[in-house]
């Protein structure tokens, strides 16, 4: 799969956001406490590409964070470029981890390093760059829909999705179409020939996003992928963010659900 960029370093600092529990107090972060969905109010630097203007992050309390790298804010209907996904901990009042980011446009994976905090405006401050001092700036709030647990029945149903790839000729579309049972178990194919086995279910915590474990068959080459998922407000629209299991490769796929005729 192509299309894909990690930006965990802004989810892990999103999640960690309202650990303090009255912002900058003297109690530890908990990341069980920060779990969630964030996006970004504001943002500043080019330490996750240029063209990123704003990011979604999902925080789970284990650590793991994943982060969609957008081009304008939500509000604003953005369009995803690029994925990372991280690990932080947290020491006292402060954040950190690291991760690889994913570019939608190609590029090779890179490593991003993500440090942050609480203040007391109870804004979540993050930082993200390649070094040890990163300069890439956002601040990120919590997405209230996101707070109840994720249900079976919004994911059931046929999925599908497109994307342009280069050729020797020009470009091609290749289109893929994924069907999810009330079981959570998927199963698809593409218009290349491949074919998809796996699972699509609800995050065992009360937390509107869905765990993902793919197989991709092409030619005989099977590929497995694992990551999160996420709806749109009218559950019509799920995102998918995957990474390959030795992380050389992440995704981004955004399917709509297909309605009967």
């Amino acid at each position: 799969m192509k299309n894909v960029k990690t930006v965990c370093l802004i989810a892990a600092l999103a999640g960690l956001y309202g650990c303090g529990g009255g912002g900058g107090g003297s109690a530890s972060l908990n990341l069980a406490s920060v779990q969630g969905v964030w996006d970004s109010s504001s943002y500043s630097g080019t330490d996750l590409g240029s063209a990123t203007k704003a990011v979604r992050s999902v925080m789970l309390k284990n650590g793991t964070a994943w982060l969609l790298l957008l081009d304008d804010l939500t509000t604003n209907n953005p369009t995803p470029i690029g994925l990372v996904k991280a690990a932080v901990t947290v020491s006292g009042q402060n954040f950190s981890g690291t991760g690889k980011r994913y570019m939608l446009d190609g590029s090779a994976a890179s490593s991003v390093e993500v440090q942050g905090n609480v203040p007391a405006s109870q804004q979540l401050a993050l930082k993200f760059g390649a070094a040890a001092n990163p300069t890439t700036l956002a601040t990120l709030a919590p997405v209230a829909r996101f707070s109840a647990a994720a249900s079976s029945a919004d994911m059931t149903g046929s999925w599908q999705f497109q994307s342009t790839q280069a050729t020797a000729g020009g470009t091609t579309t290749i289109t893929w179409n994924w069907a999810i049972n009330s079981a959570g178990t998927l199963s698809g194919t593409n218009t290349l020939g491949c074919t998809f086995t796996g699972q699509v279910l609800p995050y065992t915590d009360p937390v509107a996003v869905f765990t993902v474990a793919l197989n991709e068959n092409c030619a005989g080459t099977t590929r497995q992928y694992s990551g999160v998922a996420l709806q749109n407000s009218a559950k019509s629209q799920t995102t998918f963010g995957l990474t390959l299991q030795d992380q050389s490769v992440g995704t981004i796929a955004v399917a709509a659900k297909v309605t009967p005729s």
